[in-house]
């Protein structure tokens, strides 16, 4: 071997052993990202159970059904596709007991409770918020919600589509036999190719958002700004259904004693 072909080599195994950095470094990267956006995604829908959990207490107050509906249409929001109102035991247990001199009263202070705790969670699922440092009883911890994760699975899929088509393991592996021009040209003289179409199933997998199973939900508004709405809405149920009313507030009244 000559001292040009001694050169060549030596810059060729070190441009392959830089794209092999690369291409490796890059790998881990990503996959080290799918990894905290998957923890992620878990402590997302963590949240989205809480979320539930106040809507159903909320559902629970609202009666029934049709009550329900009236009542997302007051506010102007969707009614959820799937209700589930929480059993009274539940509600006592989450809401504190209401004083009033009015039944009205009674019914507005404890359906304003129950909206106010549902959009509290709403609000921290959708945008993310603080929860306390566990290293530092002082200090606040900011996390991301749902509407982050939805534009950080967009951001790693337009990863993945670049690095599974302009620098997938087939396109690496064959530049760097193409710069081993030596064991190339042995190939060829034998009659196999350089060729190397296959990824040998190093390819990475685009993130299905909905095989999350995050639940879906929309802005509610801040309850300072539907306030009046509940109170008439409140006013109105107790006019039309005041037997229930009455039930449910003696209810709650009988099992938060």
């Amino acid at each position: 071997m000559n001292h040009i072909e001694q050169m060549a080599d030596e810059l060729a195994n070190e441009v392959i052993s830089e794209a092999a950095q690369t291409f490796f470094g890059q790998r881990k990267t990503l996959e080290e990202e799918l990894d905290r956006f998957m923890s992620r995604s878990r402590q997302v829908l963590e949240l989205g159970k809480r979320v539930m959990d106040e809507q159903n207490v909320l559902h629970g107050v609202l009666l029934d059904a049709e009550t329900i509906q009236a009542f997302y249409a007051a506010i102007g929001l969707p009614t959820p596709e799937y209700l589930s109102p929480a059993p009274r035991d539940e509600i006592a247990r989450r809401l504190s007991k209401p004083t009033s001199w009015t039944l009205h009263g009674g019914y507005s202070k404890l359906l304003f409770s129950a909206y106010s705790r549902t959009q509290s969670e709403v609000d921290v699922y959708l945008h993310g918020g603080y929860r306390d440092d566990p290293t530092h009883p002082k200090r606040k911890i900011g996390f991301s919600g749902y509407r982050y994760l939805v534009e950080w699975a967009e951001k790693l899929n337009h990863t993945i589509t670049k690095l599974n088509t302009e620098q997938s393991a087939g396109e690496v592996l064959q530049f760097v036999k193409r710069l081993d021009s030596r064991s190339c040209a042995m190939e060829k003289a034998a009659g196999a190719s350089c060729e190397i179409g296959r990824d040998r199933g190093m390819l990475f997998t685009c993130i299905d958002f909905a095989s999350l199973c995050l639940p879906v939900f929309p802005e509610y508004p801040p309850p300072a700004t539907v306030q009046k709405d509940i109170q008439r809405f409140a006013k109105t149920t107790c006019a039309r259904r005041e037997p229930d009313v009455r039930e449910l507030l003696r209810d709650l009244k009988n099992k938060g004693a």
